[in-house]
């Protein structure tokens, strides 16, 4: 039941954010603003699979490939929302910091793959998670749209988390700590919408 519950704000939280992005990009037709609505778009979708097979079947999907190539291509919008927001010199900028993302990506997988079957899905988590890590730290060491930058990193850090929470299930409870990280992982989503605002024109 916490489980339902806590899908059902995050979705409702992700599909509020994009409608209000798609508001703002109807309104100043900013490609940013596109970008950070199919981001949300994406995300709410693959929420609301999971709800549904919830709710029809009383268990999580033993297979779920629908809700995981929707949250790759979420993903994929969040990249391309940084990369748009980036300028060209910032784009270029290199810091060695930026190298803990993959190192990162590289430890997350090495754990997974010792407690997960799913290789190449979790092969491309953590692929998708560097890549928009390494971004946000890029971004930071520029020095440029500091909130957008760690917000995109704080959602890194609690994907991280909930997947490393999940391999031991602790049950459907509040006692779980899955369900608080989630519950912090819906803050984090919305406060992209503010932090991506100013960078998007809006």
């Amino acid at each position: 039941m916490i489980e339902i519950i806590d899908n059902s704000l995050q979705f409702a939280a992700t599909l509020a954010c994009c409608l209000l992005a798609l508001a703002q990009y109807l309104r100043a037709q900013k490609q940013a603003q596109f970008l950070l609505a199919c981001f949300y778009g994406c995300f709410s979708l693959g929420l609301l699979y999971w709800t549904l097979y919830l709710v029809l079947y009383e268990t999580t999907p033993g297979t779920f490939y629908v809700s995981e190539i929707v949250w790759i291509s979420s993903c994929i919008f969040l990249y391309l929302l940084q990369y748009t927001l980036a300028s060209p010199a910032e784009r270029e900028y290199r810091c060695r910091a930026m190298y803990i993302a993959p190192a990162l990506g590289v430890a997350m997988f090495a754990i997974y793959c010792a407690f997960d079957t799913e290789v190449p899905a979790d092969l491309l988590r953590c692929c998708a998670m560097s890549a928009i890590a390494w971004n946000a730290i890029r971004g930071l060491g520029f020095g440029g749209r500091r909130r957008f930058h760690i917000a995109a990193l704080c959602f890194v850090c609690a994907e991280y988390a909930l997947w490393a929470s999940s391999i031991g299930w602790r049950g459907d409870t509040l006692a779980n700590p899955y369900f608080w990280i989630d519950f912090a992982l819906t803050g984090i989503l919305i406060s992209l919408l503010p932090a991506a605002g100013k960078g998007a024109g809006a």
